[in-house]
């Protein structure tokens, strides 16, 4: 396939979250997450950012993400800042983000 120059506005990133479980093991769960793109120089100052604001410049959306009733829960800044507190969501939606522009698609 041909490489475009003008490309989309965001683009989705499927991440995985490993969340300490009681039995000393990790749960794994699983949401898609739609970011922002930036170009080479913002990506520049995002890399001085902590992850935390990182994620609150360039999230723009998701999809499967739950709640404890097994309900879809709204993209909205109330729902932004409770998903950027939990420690294991924030580093994986970070990880997404930073080996989705520099990390080449691994083949099988």
């Amino acid at each position: 396939m041909a490489f475009k120059l003008t490309q989309k506005p965001t683009f989705v990133s499927r991440v995985t979250v490993e969340t300490p479980n009681q039995k000393g093991g990790f749960d794994r769960s699983a949401f898609n997450v739609e970011f922002r793109r930036a170009g080479m120089d913002e990506i520049e100052e995002l890399k001085k950012l902590p992850g935390k604001e990182v994620m609150e410049k360039v999230l723009v959306g998701w999809s499967e993400l739950l709640d404890d009733d097994n309900q879809p829960v709204d993209f909205n800044d109330d729902n932004l800042r409770a998903l950027l507190n939990i420690p294991p969501a924030l580093l994986a939606m970070s990880a997404a983000f930073w080996e989705s522009l520099f990390k080449a698609r691994e083949k099988n």
